[in-house]
């Protein structure tokens, strides 16, 4: 499939043409424009998958250092460290799991999968491969060398991939300069989250 992005064709509301959504209604596959279903359905992927993946990563991320205090009181004297230490994050609690449809029946180490079949991907599973990351299973906020699976590879990398890293920079940034010293609130129960998204339901912390 080949897809033709038009000049003009269908100017946007108020004449700007830069955005998303105009970007959109310009958009041809083959010839025709995207249908409203089609449009709409783009739209409402993109609000999802920016909103509850990223909220739940900053979470999970809050989590981890209410749960790790000299990872906490590290970041909070190296802020500069943040970026890194997100990566590893994204790493070691990739909150993401992708499902697939099979197109045709094949076998994969013995195990038969049939056309039609959906099938799930925990990308972090990619994230505790030994062969590429020393100590897989263990959290290093300082680790230099990350090509985590988190956010998508290649061509499948996520369109929100960066924006997304600058939410949860930002949020811990700020959350740290505000709260320096915080803590999982002693004998609080946390529930995480079933489905293809992991995350706390809620956060029982302790302030100071």
């Amino acid at each position: 499939m080949t897809a033709y992005f038009g000049d003009g064709h269908c100017p946007a509301p108020g004449g700007a043409g830069k955005d998303l959504v105009s970007f959109l209604l310009r958009a041809e596959i083959e010839g025709r424009k995207l249908t409203d279903e089609h449009i709409n359905g783009t739209l409402r992927l993109l609000l999802t998958a920016g909103i509850d993946t990223t909220w739940s990563m900053i979470g999970i991320c809050l989590w981890h250092l209410a749960s790790h205090i000299d990872d906490r009181r590290r970041l909070v004297a190296e802020p500069d460290l943040i970026p890194t230490a997100v990566e590893e994050f994204l790493r070691a609690y990739a909150p993401s799991t992708v499902a697939r449809e099979i197109v045709k029946d094949t076998e994969h180490r013995g195990c038969p999968v049939k056309a039609g079949q959906m099938i799930m991907l925990p990308l972090g599973a990619a994230n505790r491969d030994s062969a590429i990351f020393p100590e897989p299973d263990r959290v290093i906020i300082d680790r230099a060398q990350n090509g985590h699976a988190t956010l998508g590879l290649g061509i499948d990398r996520c369109l929100g991939s960066n924006l997304a890293r600058m939410e949860i920079n930002v949020a811990l940034e700020e959350w740290l300069k505000v709260f320096p010293e915080f803590a999982n609130s002693p004998g609080a129960d946390l529930a995480w989250s079933v489905g293809t998204i992991r995350r706390p339901h809620q956060l029982p912390f302790t302030i100071g």
